[in-house]
């Protein structure tokens, strides 16, 4: 398992990426990609973990607003049908990725990182 503090750095790398990944595609990949990493900071920001700044959310709900996100890059990889494939593959991949990363990561965090 990947423990709460890895999965907190991941939290803040990740959507950095996939906002700078959003440079050059398609108008609705674009906000898609522009939109979740604030969804995603903002959360975050609030879980009760070692990289929250607000403890007010557990790191299961952190994991399941992590899972909502996911699943939306995998719909909007195949709603989008006027996105070009390689924007919509690239959703498809990013949402498969984070449902893996959240296969793997740790539902429970230290006694000391939880007051943070």
């Amino acid at each position: 398992m990947i423990p709460s503090r890895v999965h907190a750095v991941t939290d803040y790398v990740f959507p950095a990426m996939i906002a700078a990944l959003s440079q050059g595609r398609g108008p609705a990949t674009r906000r898609i990609m522009r939109i979740g990493p604030v969804w995603h900071y903002a959360y975050s920001l609030l879980t009760r973990y070692e990289g929250g700044l607000v403890p007010a959310l557990s790191m299961r709900a952190h994991l399941a607003c992590d899972a909502v996100g996911a699943l939306s890059f995998v719909g909007a990889a195949a709603l989008l049908q006027d996105e070009p494939a390689e924007d919509r593959l690239l959703l498809a991949a990013l949402g498969l990725s984070e449902l893996a990363l959240i296969a793997v990561s740790d539902r429970d965090v230290p006694a000391g990182a939880q007051g943070r």
